[in-house]
């Protein structure tokens, strides 16, 4: 991968699991989740673990562009975000909705 993306894209992940751990701060009982990645073809799954796994979003190679999960192995239209722009397109839970 190019230089310039692992650095956006490691820039990123930090921030969306400083999102997810301030969400997480309410439930201080349950497990806290972790972001972890899944590198694909053409997407990076972003998956959230905590006692189980889930997608919590996708990120374009191609153009680094966060889009919501349609599912497990694919992700939905339309860019909720970008890993160069600085707007994260996400939630603690995942991926945000359009407007």
């Amino acid at each position: 991968m190019d230089p310039k993306f692992t650095a956006a894209l490691e820039t990123w992940l930090a921030k969306a699991q400083a999102i997810v751990d301030k969400g997480h701060e309410r439930y201080p009982n349950l497990t806290r989740p972790v972001l972890k990645l899944d590198p694909g073809r053409r997407y990076i799954r972003v998956v959230r673990e905590d006692d189980s796994r889930s997608v919590h979003c996708f990120i374009d190679t191609t153009n680094g562009d966060v889009l919501k999960a349609d599912g497990w192995k694919k992700p939905a239209k339309h860019a909720r975000g970008n890993i160069f722009t600085g707007a994260l397109g996400v939630t603690e839970y995942g991926g945000t909705y359009l407007r």
